[in-house]
């Protein structure tokens, strides 16, 4: 069916709450990890009656809402979303339904209606299957959003907290909400394992949720690389058009992601047997560099330490930058980086460390002095001194007078990649 562009007059959204026309489609969560699905999205969309025509939702609740009828027009919605919910968690009662809560209305004072609960518990449905998905940024009145939450959550609802990352959720209102579930929207999903930043925006907002004891589902995966990635940076449920679009499911179609997600399980499981051989390769590449370079230090005095970097920086072009450091910390050596790697339209913020500076609160000093170990090498990280995304390599070695210092080799993360 094709969707109109506008609801021609005012009759139209009057008509379709009057007569109930609404369908609803469902959309999967899956949870790879236990290969299943876990719960469903409820997506309403309104019918026409004169031309047969889909409402798209968006259109069809600003008119509900430009009519004065958006809290009719949503708890038509919730009904219709719970009765086909009801004839699928009669056959499997493991299912979540995911209930989109127009969470606008709470402004006009429908806390206590008791409307939602009545609904599930007329349909013989467990609250605790199902997640109330809010977006907390449309309500106005804090404390009546505050109150409606502790209701629900006392009738054994969960809250999910929906378009996190999209711009709407604003995370000092991540303790009020106190949310079961985050769902990262889209608009983070996009390429994510193609962009750094938004992977470690991604990593946070899951590390936020693990301390607060949320679960995190990634809306919007259109792709297996995205899913792949998600799963990796920690997400507890996908979603999106790649496993289905939003369709008519029932308890026994949901059988058929069987296949989907035992396949996805696979790729994912390759991907991270391919990532620690991988990774544990440009661990020995490494290895090797730094012992070859600690090997010609060693033949020289401390004060021949410029001139030798000068010479080494200049034979392993992958390399961002090299210096020395003293046992507290302190830089000896000038920074030597490959110019070619400096971001220069940002060297106001990036620079290299120069001589003297002291670098005793870096990873690569301060965890590696307490490691107990020769060598120590950093997780991932932006470099100060190039910008760019790197790893640093510490170890120590001695000059030939047999004093102490330590090397330090920052190595592009794209080499060996």
């Amino acid at each position: 069916m094709q969707s109109t562009d506008h609801i021609n007059d005012s009759n139209k959204i009057y008509s379709v709450i009057k007569d109930e026309n609404i369908i609803v489609h469902f959309q999967p969560l899956i949870s790879v990890k236990k290969r299943k699905v876990i719960g469903l999205e409820a997506l309403c969309r309104g019918i026409d009656a004169d031309s047969g025509e889909m409402i798209p939702p968006g259109m069809l609740f600003d008119d509900a809402r430009r009519e004065g009828m958006i809290i009719e027009l949503d708890r038509l919605c919730r009904k219709k979303a719970l009765e086909k919910y009801a004839e699928i968690h009669a056959i499997n009662t493991d299912i979540l339904l995911f209930l989109n809560f127009d969470t606008s209305i709470i402004d006009m004072g429908v806390v206590g209606s008791g409307n939602l609960i009545k609904m599930v518990s007329e349909l013989n449905i467990n609250p605790s299957n199902v997640v109330i998905e809010i977006v907390e940024s449309k309500v106005n009145d804090v404390p009546a959003l505050k109150e409606f939450i502790i209701r629900y959550k006392d009738y054994g609802f969960l809250i999910a907290l929906d378009d996190v990352g999209a711009g709407h959720s604003n995370l000092d209102r991540i303790s009020l909400v106190r949310p079961d579930i985050l769902k990262i929207d889209r608009l983070l999903l996009g390429d994510l394992d193609k962009k750094y930043y938004k992977q470690e925006t991604f990593k946070s907002l899951v590390n936020l949720s693990k301390k607060i004891g949320a679960l995190v589902v990634a809306e919007g995966v259109e792709s297996e690389e995205e899913a792949i990635c998600a799963l990796e940076l920690g997400a507890d449920m996908l979603q999106g058009f790649y496993f289905a679009r939003p369709g008519e499911f029932t308890g026994q179609s949901l059988n058929g992601f069987d296949h989907k997600t035992d396949y996805m399980a696979v790729k994912y499981k390759n991907h991270i047997y391919e990532k620690i051989r991988s990774e544990r390769q440009k661990f020995a590449e490494y290895m090797k560099i730094t012992d070859r370079i600690i090997e010609e230090l060693s033949s020289t005095a401390s004060p021949e330490f410029d001139y030798e970097l000068g010479h080494i920086i200049n034979e392993y072009l992958f390399m961002e930058c090299i210096y020395i450091l003293d046992l507290t910390g302190v830089q000896l050596t000038d920074t030597y980086c490959n110019n070619f790697r400096l971001l220069r339209h940002k060297k106001l913020i990036f620079s290299p460390a120069s001589k003297g500076t002291e670098h005793s609160l870096k990873d690569y000093y301060y965890l590696f002095i307490n490691s107990g170990q020769s060598k120590y090498t950093t997780e991932p990280y932006i470099s100060l001194a190039s910008g760019n995304l790197c790893i640093t390599v510490s170890s120590f070695f001695a000059d030939v007078n047999g004093n102490q210092f330590i090397l330090c080799i920052d190595f592009n993360q794209d080499y060996l990649i």
